[in-house]
């Protein structure tokens, strides 16, 4: 445990050393999934005893949901520059499959944002006190919007109310199909096999043309 870290006293020192206790998260998340790292090990990494990690986050999962923020903002700012300028007139099916398709390559290019979005409700959510689940959900719905706000900056027609709903059926959808796209070595081996290769899930192509024509069918209820 480092000198520094048992000094922290100002708000300074504090908001640094929650900083790196959520970067240390963040990196152990390239060692090891993220069922195997418990509050000891993350500790452990950062130089500090699992108590002194709870003064600033209760649980494991509280600090994951942090890194989950993070993520989807760097997801969210990746988006932006894969998206095409909205202005110009095309047709409403070429933009939806255009979008469907900046999402899609923009969520396979953050593989740890997917992982934790995947593991929310089923993990991360199960072990936080109220606090922590009302700002990680204040977080998610600022997230949301920003995503609403882009698609329906791409399909006008799909209407507020309709992008926001389009943006929460995309977490659905990347809780779902994410984990089913990435099997396990004992069950990718199994799905290779003919009778069961149809049970397989290629994320970017059937994500993709599930949320490309969700968009037009939306786009076309909202008129």
């Amino acid at each position: 445990m480092t000198a520094d870290f048992q000094r922290a006293r100002s708000p300074e020192q504090q908001a640094r050393r929650r900083a790196a206790i959520v970067a240390t998260a963040r990196a152990l998340l390239d060692e090891a999934p993220l069922t195997e790292i418990s509050l000891r090990d993350l500790g452990r990494a950062v130089g500090l005893s699992k108590s002194n990690v709870v003064r600033y986050f209760p649980t494991r999962e509280a600090v994951y949901l942090t890194v989950l923020v993070e993520e989807w903002d760097l997801w969210l700012a990746d988006l932006g520059g894969r998206l095409a300028d909205p202005s110009g007139e095309r047709r409403l099916e070429a933009r939806a499959v255009e979008l469907a398709e900046a999402l899609t390559g923009s969520l396979v290019a953050h593989p740890r944002f997917c992982d934790l979005l995947a593991a929310c409700q089923s993990v991360l959510e199960r072990n936080v006190p109220v606090p922590t689940a009302r700002e990680f959900k204040t977080a998610a719905l600022g997230m949301l919007g920003r995503l609403a706000a882009e698609v329906r900056g791409r399909v006008p027609e799909i209407g507020e109310a309709g992008a926001f709903e389009f943006a929460g059926a995309l977490w659905v959808l990347v809780a779902g199909a994410w984990p089913l796209s990435r099997p396990t070595p004992a069950v990718a081996t199994v799905l290779a096999e003919p009778g069961l290769a149809a049970l397989s899930v290629d994320f970017e192509r059937s994500v993709g043309r599930v949320l490309a024509d969700l968009l037009v069918g939306m786009a076309a209820r909202g008129r």
